[in-house]
């Protein structure tokens, strides 16, 4: 897998979009007559197998990215420089993986930024049909925070799909998962807002702050128990050793062995649909 990323690394051509001038802390962009402002933020550790996906998928998305690395050992940094070298690196100031801490430190860093904000995993891509269309729409209906829902994506057995390519997007390459029926009950998505920061519970999850289901149609495809290769389950198992102390309880929920691991993807695949036979999703993917 590193070979394959170093290969990519050496030969992938990135076009940057001429929007993308001169690297600042707001980007500007003019669609249909008004002026927007948008930025992802992502808290990350070793995340050199999904980061070359993630952000050929959002540099496309957002006018500008604020990346925080937490201490990674592997290529994650050099991927970042590489495929988004318009966007920032921040060090992080949280050593271990601490949930509130993290999700303070991200707070922090959305109040540096102005105009729609969004801070998503390494795992979760926001998918929406037409971009401009999207953020028209977050504007027109005036409410400073929505929530998208997520689908949880999760391969239906073992080698039904092949490895996935750099070469395409990861979204094109899966379309096995579960949407949950109602996001209300535990909070399946993610928030995009103008405040300062989201205010957000443990995990973000759930804001202290009013919002509403986002009225365009848009989804994050969290890729949890997908593409359930070997170098997402060493991306999976590296995480509950980070966990912090007043965290430690969750290690069973990552993963503390690949038995576990396992055992979690058979329960899962028994929930997981094909997502081309539900409207919503054909609607952003008719190609597939």
């Amino acid at each position: 897998m590193e070979r394959n990323i170093f290969k990519l690394l050496n030969t992938f051509v990135f076009k940057i979009n001429p929007l993308f001038l001169e690297k600042t802390k707001i980007k500007q962009c003019f669609k249909e007559g008004f002026l927007i402002y948008t930025t992802v933020i992502t808290h990350f550790y070793n995340e050199e197998y999904l980061l070359p996906w993630w952000l050929l998928h959002h540099t496309k998305l957002f006018d500008y990215g604020i990346l925080i690395n937490r201490g990674s050992t592997d290529l994650s940094v050099e991927i970042c420089r590489k495929f988004a070298p318009h966007w920032e690196i921040y060090d992080s100031n949280v050593r271990e993986f601490d949930t509130v801490l993290v999700d303070e430190e991200v707070m922090d860093v959305e109040k540096t930024v102005r105009g729609w904000k969004m801070t998503l995993n390494s795992t979760e891509f926001l998918c929406c049909k037409n971009k401009v269309e999207f953020f028209n729409t977050l504007n027109n209906f005036g409410k400073q925070m929505y929530a998208i829902r997520t689908i949880l994506m999760i391969d239906p057995s073992y080698n039904y799909y092949p490895d996935p390519s750099y070469m395409s997007p990861l979204i094109y390459q899966r379309y096995h998962g579960n949407i949950p029926q109602n996001p209300h009950i535990w909070g399946d998505w993610r928030f995009i807002h103008k405040f300062e920061s989201g205010k957000y519970g443990p995990g973000r999850h759930f804001s202290a702050h009013e919002y509403i289901q986002c009225p365009y149609n848009a989804f994050i495809l969290k890729f949890y128990l997908s593409p359930w290769t070997d170098a997402m389950k060493k991306r999976k198992l590296q995480i509950a050793p980070t966990l912090s102390a007043n965290w430690s309880h969750l290690k069973s929920r990552y993963g503390n062995s690949l038995e576990e691991l396992e055992s979690r993807f058979i329960e899962h695949t028994t929930v997981a649909q094909d997502l081309r036979l539900i409207p919503e999703y054909q609607s952003l993917f008719p190609f597939l």
